[in-house]
């Protein structure tokens, strides 16, 4: 897994970013003694089962350059991953070609990557309201941003049963701009973060923290 890209995110923390090239039967050698293979045996299908294992790799790696030991990751009612034995908040994303891991030691962070594509224009309605339809036009590399900023907030606040449309906001933007900002809303509270923009190629890569 040649590591593409990483770097110092919100000062201190970390973030990682691996292309994904090896096989199932590679990766599975790979594997940290630590990862849930219980978890693992219950993928079928072979190209998730390369995600699911590259994500723990890469975790491990992240998790010893903080310093800290991986043991492993559980996760709580909504499904946010946490590290057993580490208060560390971690986040973890995967596609077809890329895996990517972020670390902070106090902050709560957010992380997902994206590849323009065409079913981006399709379900725009479903993840924007309508001032951020104006804002993006079609455009796949501002629809990308949209939904990788949304769901970075989302991961970073970690609550289930949450709009993107009507809860979670991305301000207006510049596509070449690599600094947005984001603000969740619900049932009373506000978040509100920054969002750190990466491209590797066609993959929108968003760090929330």
């Amino acid at each position: 897994m040649p590591l593409v890209h990483s770097e110092n995110i919100a000062e201190v923390g970390r973030l990682l970013v691996w292309q994904l090239v090896e096989t199932e039967e590679v990766l599975r050698k790979m594997l940290p003694s630590s990862a849930d293979f219980e978890e693992l045996s219950s993928i079928s299908h072979p190209q998730k089962k390369r995600e699911w294992m590259a994500g723990r790799i890469v975790l491990a790696q992240i998790v010893a350059e903080a310093g800290e030991v991986f043991k492993g990751t559980w996760k709580d009612e909504h499904g946010k991953p946490f590290l057993i034995d580490c208060p560390y908040p971690i986040s973890l994303t995967h596609t077809h070609d890329y895996v990517a891991a972020v670390i902070h030691p106090t902050l709560s962070v957010g992380i997902d990557m994206e590849q323009k594509n065409d079913k981006l224009i399709r379900t725009a309605r479903k993840y924007l309201n309508e001032s951020e339809l104006f804002e993006a036009k079609n455009s796949l590399s501002k629809l990308c941003m949209y939904w990788c900023g949304k769901e970075a907030l989302y991961k970073l606040n970690g609550r289930n049963n949450v709009s993107f449309k009507d809860n979670i906001f991305v301000e207006i933007f510049n596509e070449n701009s690599n600094l947005l900002q984001g603000t969740w809303r619900d049932s009373g509270r506000e978040v509100r973060a920054s969002l750190q923009v990466r491209w590797f190629g066609t993959y929108c890569l968003i760090v929330a923290v």
